[in-house]
């Protein structure tokens, strides 16, 4: 039976950052694979005001497991990275890859770091807007222009409520294989966060020199992809 993959998304995302380089890179490698539309995620580019928590992100993770016949190999990014984090203090899957993932200390320094050096952030922070944020500012995400003018659009806006449960930490334990891959040009998380990150969990850490926040659309996608297949 062939072994599945589940891809979570991160803030402003859906299911499409995986759907262009991800997922056929590891179909080709003979994995199933499911790209979940967290809540309110689900129409690209969609300025549709949503407010989800950020356990209801976490249950749809448990839903879609639990419709599987066997632990999947979940790969959570960013925001879908502290989802994987939560979901493994009950759920479990095979292994876990946290890709530019929050850390367990959660989003609060990621997010004054932001607003210290952009105070343009300010102004969709007041009035709630975190797409207004990464429409702003796309490099905080995409690292090369190109790239940020072809994604930009596709981003969609967030559950304010979900964002401010980021910003808190976790401490349960996990016992599940995991994987901690960052990005060396990551605008929004730090090198020494994702080492802090695999240190806590006692994961392996591969930093992708290089790399963005958006790790699965850079140009050389390759490079993460391989770095999974390799662990994985």
């Amino acid at each position: 039976m062939k072994e599945t993959i589940v891809f979570v998304h991160g803030v402003c995302h859906g299911a499409w950052c995986w759907e262009e380089k991800f997922i056929p890179f590891f179909q080709n490698l003979g994995y199933e694979c499911i790209a979940l539309n967290l809540p309110g995620h689900e129409t690209p580019g969609s300025t549709q005001r949503i407010s989800y928590s950020l356990n209801d992100y976490v249950q749809a993770l448990h839903q879609a497991v639990a419709k599987l016949d066997q632990p999947p190999i979940i790969v959570g990014h960013s925001m879908g990275g502290m989802i994987l984090q939560r979901f493994l203090k009950t759920g479990t899957c095979k292994k876990a890859i946290l890709l530019s993932a929050v850390p367990p200390s959660g989003a609060l320094m990621a997010s004054l770091r932001v607003i210290g050096n952009n105070l343009g952030t300010l102004p969709y922070l007041f009035t709630r807007n975190l797409l207004g944020v990464f429409r702003k500012y796309p490099l905080l995400m995409f690292n090369e222009a190109k790239i940020a003018e072809k994604y930009a659009s596709k981003m969609c806006a967030e559950s304010f409520l979900a964002f401010v449960t980021l910003v808190l930490p976790i401490f349960h334990k996990i016992s599940t294989p995991l994987l901690v891959v960052g990005g060396s040009k990551d605008q929004l998380i730090t090198v020494n966060e994702f080492a802090q990150t695999a240190k806590r969990y006692g994961a392996k850490l591969e930093i992708i020199e290089g790399g963005s926040h958006d790790l699965m659309l850079d140009e050389d996608f390759q490079k993460t992809a391989k770095v999974i297949q390799d662990w994985i």
